[in-house]
């Protein structure tokens, strides 16, 4: 059964357009596909492929590169959720502050899953869901307030508009690595008690059985799977063909409902007849790669040869 790993470390890189190279000709030569996020602060990586492969990559990183002080999510899957490797180069490798790095900052404590599940039973605790709105309205962990932001960077002039800076701050995110920035942001701007959830909500599904959990409904993950439930199994939820936003009232193949003036009767948003002729042309080709067995824009599941194929020893 194939494998995906999530990671991320905030580690001083340089020579960024040879370290990229370096890097996709490693994970081609592995058989990975995902996508590898570098920056001089640091890399962030989603990669699917065989757990040899994996832990092969994962050593390169620390033999080759010294990066070996990753944060990461590990989990079996049924297909690989990616159908491409791409390996790019950002100015940060989560969106928020260039200024702000938190290799060299400091950041807020991390917390096992225990330890923040512990910490939630505290009623002096500001709970905060550090992600944007779409993905809090399909669920988060109970009392968590929403900052009902589109973007990460819009967090900070939230945060010192509604959070006390002199009670305990305890954010959340997918993964972790938004919390790295946000809590070293919070401390930098007079916050003193600030955690964070170690791993993310990933890791809290990981770790804690279902029926202690403080997590309600899905949680979104930036992959063809879309969401997954507190098993981490996909939930089949739809996303907006047009958006690739999960809403409510879409059609089976991910259709908004489009009215005779071209507006969307979920957002209201209007199209003019080129984008229209446009977002029906990819339904259309995602239908018919589904009637392929196979996915236009996420999970495939391979023929045996070609996995074959891809497979790499480890050197």
């Amino acid at each position: 059964m194939p494998e995906l790993l999530s990671a991320y470390s905030f580690t001083e890189l340089d020579r960024l357009p040879l370290l990229r190279e370096r890097l996709k000709v490693r994970a081609g030569e592995l058989g990975l596909v995902g996508t590898v996020l570098v920056a001089a602060e640091g890399i962030n990586f989603s990669l699917g492929g065989r757990g040899e492969a994996l832990d092969a990559w994962v050593a390169c990183l620390a033999r080759e590169h010294g990066i070996d002080r990753l944060v990461t999510n590990r989990d079996a899957v049924e297909s690989v959720p990616f159908l491409r490797l791409k390996v790019r180069i950002r100015p940060e490798i989560i969106t928020f502050d260039p200024a702000l790095r938190p290799g060299q900052a400091a950041t807020g404590q991390a917390l096992a899953p225990q330890d923040w599940h512990a910490l939630l039973q505290r009623e002096d605790v500001q709970l905060v869901d550090t992600r944007n709105h779409y993905e809090y309205e399909i669920g988060s962990f109970k009392g968590a307030v929403d900052p009902d932001i589109d973007a990460f960077t819009d967090f900070r002039d939230w945060a010192l508009n509604h959070l006390e800076a002199d009670r305990p701050v305890a954010m959340f995110c997918t993964g972790g690595v938004r919390c790295e920035k946000a809590s070293a942001w919070l401390l930098a701007n007079g916050y003193d008690q600030v955690f964070q959830l170690e791993g993310g909500i990933l890791n809290y599904l990981r770790e804690i059985p279902a029926q202690e959990s403080l997590w309600q409904g899905e949680c979104y993950v930036f992959d063809d799977r879309i969401a997954v439930d507190h098993d981490l199994k996909p939930t089949g939820r739809l996303i907006c063909a047009a958006c690739s936003r999960p809403a409510e009232g879409l059609g089976a193949d991910g259709m908004p409902p489009i009215g005779v003036q071209r507006d969307c009767g979920l957002c209201g948003q209007h199209f003019d007849a080129g984008r229209l002729a446009g977002l029906r042309e990819r339904v259309r080709q995602i239908g018919l790669a589904r009637a392929r067995g196979q996915s236009h824009i996420g999970p495939q599941a391979q023929p045996e040869a070609t996995q074959r194929n891809q497979d790499c020893s480890s050197t």
